[in-house]
């Protein structure tokens, strides 16, 4: 288990988070939609951003923040839903997002190695089925 140092800037932060998320529990059960709020505005301090040729690493995000994302993503397409409608509402309620965004963010991380170390066969399938659909489009016959 990872225990972050509080007197490292990464350190402090996962432990910001875990305050914040502590504290709306504690003010009111478990609203996921102040959850994720407060994960949003927390990731709001990191610049996510491609370095310039002449960046140093201390630019690059930790890989820690950017693997919890693409979990959390690979998280949620990995779950089944009765409908694609349930799936929708459940985009919305439990991350708080549109599904039409989280579908371009999921899309965005298939093509991540990170995303492939966590759960290759999720990514595969994934990937997979993105490229059926892409193919069925090109090859439809115009309307």
């Amino acid at each position: 288990m990872l225990r972050p140092d509080r007197t490292s800037p990464e350190g402090a932060a996962v432990h910001a988070l875990r305050e914040a998320i502590a504290d709306i529990q504690e003010r009111d059960g478990s609203d996921r939609g102040e959850v994720v709020e407060a994960v949003e505005s927390w990731l709001a301090q990191f610049d996510f951003t491609e370095p310039s040729e002449h960046g140093t690493a201390d630019q690059q995000p930790p890989a820690v923040l950017v693997t919890l994302g693409v979990r959390y993503l690979l998280a949620v397409a990995g779950r089944t839903y009765p409908s694609s409608t349930a799936r929708d509402d459940a985009i919305r309620t439990d991350l708080g997002i549109a599904p039409a965004r989280y579908f371009l963010l999921l899309n965005a991380v298939l093509d991540q190695v990170d995303a492939l170390r966590l759960d290759p066969v999720l990514v595969n399938r994934l990937q997979r089925l993105r490229e059926a659909q892409r193919t069925a489009r090109e090859s439809a016959p115009p309307a």
